[in-house]
């Protein structure tokens, strides 16, 4: 009877050691998965904040209202801003504003096209206002980066002037990402 006890308890003894055994299999899958998880959230809710952002900038400018002037030192941090008029330095920090992301990584591009879109134009009525934005994604997310396109999130919006703008306003970009260029926000290009 005692070498039956004495039996059963190896055995048990032995699966609880076979059950750490597989735990310390799979709980670091387990966790790698969730975290997984939870970082395309975050990077998954950061590309709809660009986008949505984006298209209310550009719906903003399409209807004359540029926001505040942006003035040196402003909280929106245009980043070697060139060629972009008063104006379109406003709608650029409506942009960042609107779109709510840390606004010292998040550079945005301005530029006007043809209502038919095979040049660019000037900014007048009936022509389109078109807003690019890109964000670089923090190190971590870059784990799920390829689902995603690359390491930078991206987004180009047009609409229609619907108003004539009282001065003459020209188009300006910020100095792209580290790495990044804007040669995929043009007039005739695709959004990414």
């Amino acid at each position: 009877m005692r070498s039956v006890r004495r039996a059963n308890r190896a055995r048990v003894r032995g699966e609880r050691g076979a059950a750490m055994v597989e735990l310390a299999l799979v709980l670091p899958l387990f966790v790698l998965l969730v975290f997984g998880v939870v970082e395309f959230g975050v990077v998954y809710n950061n590309d709809i904040s660009l986008r949505q952002g984006a298209r209310e900038a550009a719906r903003q400018g399409a209807v004359g209202n540029f926001g505040v002037a942006a003035t040196t030192g402003s909280p929106c941090y245009l980043t070697g801003t060139t060629g972009a008029s008063t104006d379109i330095q406003s709608l650029m920090c409506l942009a960042k504003s609107q779109i709510g992301l840390d606004a010292t990584k998040l550079r945005i591009k301005v530029l006007s096209g043809s209502s038919d879109f095979t040049s660019a134009g000037t900014f007048s009525k009936n022509d389109s206002l078109i807003v690019c934005a890109q964000f670089p994604l923090d190190n971590a997310a870059k784990i799920v980066s390829p689902l995603l396109g690359g390491a930078t999130l991206r987004t180009k919006t047009s609409i229609r002037i619907e108003t004539a703008y009282s001065s003459q306003e020209t188009g300006g970009q910020e100095t792209a990402p580290s790495g990044q260029d804007w040669s995929w926000c043009t007039v005739s290009g695709a959004a990414p």
